[in-house]
């Protein structure tokens, strides 16, 4: 029987450039490699650049704020309560207008976790290299367009 419960402020955190604050609330090995989901708080500006995802689907629940998407050929502004999902080779990329809080669920779980544990460790003055990117590509089947 899986069973845990995460106490506020006591899940995996990670501060990422721009300002972004991830913590994972469930990973692959809480729910059997079926789902991670990730609760993010976005400063105005910080975004993620076009992308793709081989494997998972990708959910994303706006809990507050504004973020403009790109989905495909797509471009829109989601709103607290909007609910935005791109499945896997869909390429996405968003945008917060505002300070902005969501919840992302990644579905099966563990390509995103490791990539977020990885991207982590980079900077603005310290951007992922095209090894780094192609590495993504290798271990998480994570392409960054």
């Amino acid at each position: 029987m899986r069973y845990k419960h995460i106490k506020a402020g006591n899940a995996e955190r990670y501060n990422l450039d721009q300002g972004e604050i991830t913590s994972i609330l469930a990973s692959g090995s809480d729910t059997d490699n079926r789902v991670s989901i990730f609760d993010s708080k976005l400063p105005k500006g910080n975004e993620a650049p076009w992308h793709f995802h081989e494997i998972d689907d990708e959910i994303f629940y706006l809990i507050s704020g504004e973020i403009e998407f790109g989905v495909e050929n797509d471009e829109f502004v989601a709103n607290a309560g909007d609910l935005v999902i791109a499945g896997p080779n869909v390429k996405r990329r968003f945008k917060a207008i505002t300070d902005s809080h969501l919840l992302v669920i990644n579905a099966p779980s563990g390509p995103s976790e490791g990539f977020i544990r990885d991207i982590s460790k980079f900077t603005n003055d310290n951007p992922p290299t095209d090894s780094d990117r192609h590495a993504f590509i290798e271990k998480y089947k994570i392409h960054i367009v």
